[in-house]
């Protein structure tokens, strides 16, 4: 077995979360706006830095990918991915649903990841072939293997952060589970991880919205691809499962 990155995550999520819980509804927060016209605060770059800070410290030998700041190549063969807070937007709107996402690449493929909800800290976390856990507690997929029987979650339908060419399947999907609920960024994606519903999607995404997202689902037992089946992090738009349901959920989402 390789490293337990675990309690290295644990530490860099220590470090984001009173950083977010200071600037969280504080009107005196900075937000400029980034070349691709999203967001970004001094709460993104301050939690980013001073994990990068910490890491450089730690294992010099990490590569670094993040969202706000430029790559950090090491020559390894090992990544630290970071998105210091995964809904930006609902972090400057004062919507609690905010996360800090990382995770550790090898030789191409996540080992390890860990999702911390900065505001009421809670946390899920997975290391390949260790199993996934929520706030210390085992987690699973569901077995439920219809879709009308399904509950399915959901980010943006339309606009910048969704792909409307995708509507007329994503509509009938929607139509054919039992229960639909849009709740957006990471918390979706690890509702289905710990067997609260059984298919998610979302598109438009950077590797840092979805690395910890994907080994938290496999070692839950489910499964996250992207809308052609390949399990990568690295083509923008995914489909997450129990694994059971996944054939049927690229069905409707086929382009």
């Amino acid at each position: 077995m390789s490293q337990n990155w675990i309690p290295f995550l644990a530490e860099l999520a220590d470090i984001a979360q009173p950083i977010a819980k200071h600037y969280f509804r504080n009107k005196s927060l900075k937000v400029d706006q980034k070349k691709d016209f999203s967001p970004v605060s001094e709460a993104d770059r301050e939690i980013e830095l001073k994990i990068r800070e910490y890491t450089g410290q730690k294992y010099p030998e990490l590569s670094i990918v993040g969202e706000e700041f430029e790559i950090k190549e090491s020559g390894g063969k090992t990544k630290l991915i970071i998105d210091p807070i995964d809904g930006t937007r609902n972090f400057i709107l004062g919507i609690p649903h905010v996360g800090a996402l990382l995770a550790i690449e090898e030789d191409g493929e996540v080992i390890a990841g860990l999702v911390c909800s900065l505001i009421d800290g809670n946390r899920w976390w997975a290391q390949k072939n260790s199993g996934a856990f929520y706030n210390g507690e085992s987690i699973h997929v569901t077995s439920i293997d219809k879709l009308e029987n399904a509950q399915a979650f959901y980010g943006s339908l339309y606009g910048r952060e969704s792909d409307e060419s995708y509507g007329k399947g994503v509509q009938e999907l929607l139509k054919k589970t039992y229960r639909q609920r849009g709740f957006g960024d990471y918390y979706a994606h690890v509702m289905v991880a710990m067997g609260c519903g059984e298919v998610s999607f979302d598109f438009n995404l950077n590797p840092w919205d979805i690395a910890p997202l994907k080994i938290l689902v496999e070692e839950a037992g489910g499964k996250l691809t992207d809308l052609n089946g390949v399990p990568t992090i690295y083509t923008r738009h995914i489909a997450l499962s129990n694994g059971v349901l996944h054939d049927t959920l690229l069905s409707y989402l086929k382009n």
